[in-house]
């Protein structure tokens, strides 16, 4: 349900659950798992989300790794950050 909805030129992208990746335009080699994960990014690539909320408001950062429930959940344009475990980095914006 609306995984990967707006994708127009984005490749090599996985999304598995609803909602997720669901802003992608053009972002390339993004994998998402869980509801909303990497559900606001556009055009960012390199980033693995999973987990409920992963990633959830990142934009355009690349190279970021979030695994657990609303891990990175804030960070917007950040780059090249690893979070592991529930809520890790929950505040996290560069």
């Amino acid at each position: 349900m609306g995984a990967l909805l707006s994708n127009s030129t984005g490749v090599k992208n996985t999304a598995n659950g609803a909602f997720a990746l669901f802003s992608n335009i053009s972002g390339d080699y993004n994998t998402a798992t869980g509801v909303e994960a990497l559900s606001s990014n556009t055009f960012g690539n390199d980033k693995t989300a999973t987990g409920t909320e992963a990633l959830e408001l990142n934009t355009e950062g690349f190279g970021n790794t979030a695994d657990g429930n609303s891990a990175l959940v804030e960070n917007t344009t950040g780059s090249s950050n690893i979070a592991n475990g529930f809520g890790a980095l929950f505040n996290m914006t560069l």
